[in-house]
């Protein structure tokens, strides 16, 4: 959460999005592993409140589907 702010508050923003990554969590037992998809983090060039940096911002499966988020154009 963005300081000043709170949950329910839209922060308009506007970036490029220059990465996409899995997220699975890995989990061990003894000689066997399983790991479970979680989503994705999406690496963002952009601007926020006038100031430019990169954002990195973790979505689930369900937000993937529904918005279809790709990385170049």
């Amino acid at each position: 959460m963005v300081s000043g702010t709170t949950a329910s508050e839209k922060i308009p923003w506007s970036g490029r999005l220059f990465s996409v990554q899995p997220r699975i969590r890995l989990q061990r037992s003894f000689d066997e592993f399983q790991h479970t998809y979680q989503g994705y983090v999406l690496g963002i060039e952009g601007t926020r409140a006038g100031k430019h940096r990169n954002f990195l911002v973790a979505i689930g499966k369900g937000a993937q589907e529904k918005y279809r988020f790709h990385a170049g154009v």
